[in-house]
């Protein structure tokens, strides 16, 4: 049986493929698998799959006869893992020649369940590593994971402008045994990794943090975040409320909760006016001040001090508190766009 398997979701990515097979064949860490779960694609995936397959015997091949969605694909390759550690790789991404080698010896040098990594962040013309907000070699234990690790994955301490420490399932290592009885909601379509990841932590006695990235998150015009989703916001309102059920006995969790319902209330809003929105204007209009009237939208910007959290975060979270629908609806879809 291998040490570590690692679970790649693809749908129509043959594009990337190659690199991503690369770097997994390339690992400097040997006793592995990768188990490719092809999720109904129409391009060439499945010829680059089955040419990789030939190249490395490591390399396993899954299939669903329709598309099925990324959490359906790695639930797939969760239950035909056969590894003592499981960790994640989407299709257009790549990671470095390292990586799992690294997060397996975090993991066994602290007796660990569980370890995460830094990741870059591969925009068009630029790489950002992205700071992980704690020094490499922490161990969190239970009570660490639920006051400092969790809070951190769900928001800012504060409204403010910037992200929380992202809530992304690739820069983890997972001891197989942690995942018992743990799979992605399949019901839930955008965000999904959030959600996995805390039901994970919270069955861990410990978690470490590898403080070098490792993971290549490749940012292109066919990244998911960067066009409209049908998915939101019911799927971050289905991740939304199971988190706070999760999480209702811990107080920073709570509290963090309500800034991270702020957060994807905006989104959602965005959403409605990203690229490729099937709606006109005045639909985006109308939508938005539906959203913006429903009393748990409400209840999360009554009340709420606006004063000294920045000009973007205060015009983002202004909009929201004065249901602004129509100023909402013209700078998200002009002006603002991904910037605010």
């Amino acid at each position: 049986m291998p040490e570590i398997s690692v679970i790649i979701p693809v749908h129509n990515a043959a594009q990337y493929l190659p690199a991503c097979i690369k770097s997994l064949l390339g690992q400097t860490f040997a006793d592995m698998e990768f188990l490719f779960v092809d999720d109904a694609s129409q391009d060439e995936s499945r010829a680059v799959l089955e040419e990789g397959q030939k190249r490395d015997g490591r390399i396993r091949l899954l299939s669903f006869p329709e598309n099925r969605g990324v959490s359906a694909a790695r639930n797939a390759g969760i239950d035909a893992a056969q590894g003592q550690y499981i960790g994640f790789c989407d299709a257009d991404d790549w990671v470095e020649p390292e990586m799992f080698e690294e997060l397996l010896a975090a993991c066994r040098k602290s007796e660990s369940q569980a370890s995460f990594c830094r990741v870059f962040k591969d925009l068009p013309g630029r790489q950002v590593n992205v700071p992980l907000g704690f020094p490499d070699g922490t161990v969190f234990d239970a009570r660490a994971i639920r006051t400092d690790l969790i809070p951190a994955m769900l928001a800012l301490p504060g409204d403010g402008d910037g992200q929380p420490l992202s809530g992304y399932s690739p820069r983890n290592l997972f001891a197989a045994k942690l995942l018992e009885g743990v799979r992605f909601r399949e019901d839930i379509r955008y965000a999904e990794d959030l959600l996995f990841i805390v039901t994970a932590y919270l069955k861990a006695e410990r978690v470490t943090a590898v403080d070098r990235a490792y993971y290549h998150y490749r940012f292109h015009e066919k990244s998911v975040t960067k066009h409209f989703s049908p998915h939101i916001p019911d799927s971050l309102d289905k991740s939304n409320e199971a988190l706070e059920q999760l999480l209702r006995d811990y107080p920073e969790c709570r509290r963090r909760m309500a800034i991270r319902r702020r957060k994807t209330a905006v989104d959602a809003v965005r959403n409605c006016c990203a690229k490729q929105s099937p709606y006109s204007f005045l639909k985006r209009v109308h939508w938005i001040r539906g959203y913006m009237k429903r009393p748990q939208v409400q209840d999360l910007f009554r009340g709420l001090p606006l004063k000294g959290l920045g000009r973007r975060v205060t015009v983002r979270l202004g909009l929201m508190k004065y249901h602004q629908a129509f100023l909402s609806a013209f700078l998200y879809s002009t002006l603002f766009r991904f910037r605010v």
